[in-house]
């Protein structure tokens, strides 16, 4: 990444050696802290250049004020006249080094997508994939690298990379496919689980209306049963009760016969009784007649009539 930098400051010393500002003159002195002040200045007052941004980025890079650094590329890449090429590729650099990978990502592939022979700047992206885990992401830059800057000095340790790359896509590739079997026989598994489930499950239910069947049959024939044994028991109580009544009503009516009789025989005494006393009463034999008071009959027997 340094050497990647060192590169960038010789490209702008090959265009400002005649016309150093103060500023950059104490930025190539390698005071950074000094040169960032006159750069904030220059561009407070509006007397900046079409490079100023992109010195003061690097200012602070060199200070490790790496956030600050990516807000200046970002403000130089809205600035008019700027190289933005340039400033996207910085502001990479800038992100990498706070390991924001994929921040990294997206200004290198804007500083390529500025320029398409950029290769420093797709070498750098496809570092960022790497550091991402991005294999097969990072394979494709790399891949591309090579054909838009052969002969680089770094080809040998790039293409040792990709062989290792091809490798590792291979492997995740190969693993990818054995964990999407070994999902789907997971899925599989669960899903015969939950059919076995379901099974069991509608089976129990089943058994379950059967025995609630059973039951509610067994409730009702206990209740026919019962229905039965109390209605039998009404018609034997009420069997019962007509004939306690029936006899009842003999006890009744052989009471009322008894009682008649004796009150036709008590009715039958007292007439008797008035006959006889009647027929005592009539004497016929007129030798017997008196109208004497010491013949008047005797009525003790009165009571008799009762």
């Amino acid at each position: 990444m340094k050497r990647l930098i060192i590169i960038f400051y010789l490209f702008l010393i090959s265009f400002n050696v005649f016309a150093q500002s103060e500023g950059e003159k104490l930025f190539m002195n390698n005071k950074p802290a000094q040169a960032a002040i006159i750069f904030e200045k220059d561009i407070e007052s509006g007397t900046n250049d079409s490079n100023t941004y992109n010195y003061l980025g690097l200012c602070y890079y060199q200070l490790q004020e790496y956030e600050k650094s990516v807000e200046t590329f970002e403000k130089g890449l809205t600035a008019p006249g700027t190289n933005k090429k340039i400033l996207a590729f910085n502001a990479g650099n800038s992100c990498y080094a706070m390991k924001d990978f994929k921040k990294a990502v997206e200004y290198y592939g804007l500083a390529y997508k500025l320029d398409q022979y950029y290769s420093q700047a797709l070498l750098n992206e496809a570092n960022s994939h790497l550091m991402l885990s991005e294999y097969d992401k990072a394979l494709e830059a790399y891949e591309h690298f090579l054909i838009i800057a052969p002969g680089d000095r770094q080809e040998e340790n790039i293409r040792k990379m990709i062989e290792l790359l091809r490798k590792e896509v291979a492997r995740l590739e190969e693993e990818r496919i054995l964990a999407e079997a070994e999902a789907a026989r997971i899925a599989e598994e669960e899903r015969l689980y939950k059919e076995e489930l379901k099974r069991k499950e509608e089976e129990r239910l089943a058994q379950e209306r059967e025995r609630l069947r059973l039951e509610a049959e067994r409730l009702a024939e206990e209740e026919r049963l019962a229905q039965e044994r109390r209605a039998e028991e009404e018609r034997i109580a009420a069997e019962k009760k007509a004939e306690e009544e029936r006899l009842e009503r003999e006890r009744l009516a052989e009471i009322e016969r008894l009682a008649e009789e004796k009150r036709k025989a008590d009715a039958e005494r007292r007439r008797k009784l008035l006959e006889e006393v009647a027929s005592s009463l009539q004497n016929t034999d007129s030798t017997n007649m008196s109208s004497g008071a010491e013949d008047i009959i005797d009525y003790d027997q009165e009571s008799e009539l009762d």
